[in-house]
C-alpha cells in the first residue's frame, strides 16, 4: 500500500503525509455519514412511536365521543319508539269509536236535525235538545280533529326515528371504523416497542428522547409560571398553605412505586440518568386523584408524557400527572385535594400502565417521597 502510495506522489507530485490524510478524512467522512444515517433511523423509529402515541389517544377520545353519542342518540329513539307505540295504541283505541260517530254524523243530516228538534213536546225541551245536540256535535268535531292530529304526529315520530336510526347506523360504522384503526395503532406501537427493547441503539435513542421530553417540560413549566399566561393563582388552600402539608400528602393513586425520583444507573447500559419524579405502576382505569387543592395549569397531550394534567397549588408549587388514559380537567378549572382528575392508562408511556407523579417548587422537581405520606 505504502509502495502504492509513494508511486502516486511521485507521478502526482503530492506529499504521502496529505495523501494520507486525505484519505483519512475521506474514511471520517463516510463514517460520519454512515453514523448519521443510523441515527436519522433511530429518531424515525422513535417518532414513529411518539405519532403513535398521539393517534392512539386522539382515536381513543374519538371512540368515547362516538360512544356517546351512539348513546345519546340510542335514548331518543327509544323515546320515539315508545311514543310511536303509544301513538299507535291511542289512534288503534279511538279508531272503532271514531268509525262509529262518523257514520252517526254522516246519518244526521241537516233534515235529522231539525227533525229531532221539531219534534219536542215544549221550548224547554226543544232548547235542551238543541244544546245537546251541539254538545255532541262539538264533542264529536273534537274527537275528530284531536285523532287527525294524532295520526300526524305518529307520521312525525316515525319520520324522525327513521332519521334517527340512520344516523345511529352511520355512527355505528364510524365507530366500527375508528375501533379498527385503533386496534392497528396499538398492535403497531406494541411491535415498535418490542424493537426498540430488542435494539440496544433504538432504546439508547428512546432514553434520549425522554431526556429532550423532559427538558421541554421543564421549558413549559418555566412559560406557565409567567403571570400574563397563568389562570388565577390559589392563593392560602386548606388547611393551610402547600408547604403546611408536607409529609402528610396522600398518594395519588392506588399502586406500587416502581421507580423513584433522582439520579440512577441504567445497569443495562451503565448509563447515570435522573428521573424527576416517582412511577407508579397501577390498574388501567384506576382513578387519579389530586394531592392538593388548587387551579389547573395544563391538561392536555405532552410529548413523552402522554395526557398530562398539572395544577398549581399556589406560592409556586405544582404537581404533574402523566401517562394518563383521561382527563376529566381541562385548563383553569378549580380542583379540591382527593378530587378524581384522570384514570390511569400508558399514554406516552414505555413500560404498561401507570402513574408518573411530580412535586415541583418554582418549576424545579423535587422528591415527591419528601411530600406523600408513607404510613
Amino acid at each position: 500500500m505504502k509502495i502504492l502510495l509513494s508511486v502516486l506522489c511521485l507521478f502526482l507530485g503530492t506529499p504521502i503525509s496529505a495523501l494520507t490524510a486525505e484519505i483519512d478524512n475521506g474514511d471520517l467522512t463516510v463514517h460520519q455519514k454512515n453514523v448519521a444515517a443510523i441515527e436519522k433511523k433511530e429518531m424515525t423509529v422513535i417518532n414513529d412511536l411518539h405519532a403513535i402515541d398521539y393517534t392512539l389517544n386522539t382515536k381513543k377520545k374519538a371512540v368515547a365521543e362516538r360512544q356517546s353519542a351512539i348513546a345519546n342518540i340510542q335514548e331518543k329513539i327509544d323515546l320515539n319508539t315508545a311514543r310511536s307505540q303509544a301513538l299507535a295504541g291511542e289512534i288503534e283505541k279511538n279508531r272503532t269509536y271514531a268509525s262509529r260517530r262518523i257514520v252517526a254524523l254522516y246519518k244526521l243530516t241537516q233534515l235529522g236535525r231539525l227533525n229531532y228538534l221539531a219534534s219536542a213536546d215544549s221550548m224547554y225541551q226543544f232548547f235542551y235538545r238543541r244544546t245537546l245536540l251541539e254538545t255532541v256535535l262539538d264533542h264529536d268535531r273534537k274527537l275528530l280533529r284531536a285523532l287527525t292530529e294524532t295520526i300526524r304526529d305518529l307520521k312525525r315520530v316515525s319520520t324522525d326515528l327513521d332519521r334517527q336510526k340512520q344516523a345511529l347506523s352511520r355512527l355505528q360504522q364510524d365507530q366500527t371504523s375508528q375501533i379498527h384503526q385503533m386496534t392497528a395503532a396499538k398492535n403497531k406501537r406494541t411491535a415498535l416497542l418490542k424493537k426498540i427493547r430488542n435494539e440496544k441503539s433504538l432504546e439508547l435513542a428512546a432514553i434520549a428522547s425522554l431526556k429532550r421530553s423532559a427538558n421541554a417540560l421543564n421549558e413549559e413549566i418555566d412559560r406557565l409560571q409567567d403571570d400574563s399566561v397563568l389562570p388565577k393563582k390559589v392563593e392560602g388552600s386548606l388547611p393551610g398553605e402547600f408547604t403546611d402539608v408536607k409529609g402528610l400528602l396522600m398518594m395519588p393513586v392506588k399502586g406500587k412505586i416502581i421507580h423513584f425520583y433522582g439520579t440512577y444507573t441504567d445497569k443495562r447500559f451503565n448509563l447515570v440518568n435522573f428521573r424527576s419524579g416517582i412511577n407508579i405502576k397501577a390498574d388501567r382505569g384506576e382513578p387519579v386523584h389530586a394531592v392538593f387543592r388548587g387551579t389547573t395549569l395544563f391538561a392536555n397531550w405532552f410529548k413523552g408524557y402522554g395526557n398530562m394534567i398539572i395544577i398549581d397549588h399556589g406560592d409556586h408549587y405544582y404537581t404533574v400527572y402523566a401517562h394518563a388514559e383521561e382527563l376529566f380537567k381541562k385548563k383553569g378549572d378549580p380542583v379540591e385535594a382527593g378530587e378524581v382528575i384522570a384514570t390511569v392508562g400508558d399514554s406516552g408511556s414505555m413500560e404498561g400502565p401507570g402513574l408518573h407523579f411530580e412535586v415541583r417548587d418554582h418549576g424545579k422537581p423535587v422528591d415527591p417521597m419528601h411530600w406523600i405520606r408513607t404510613s
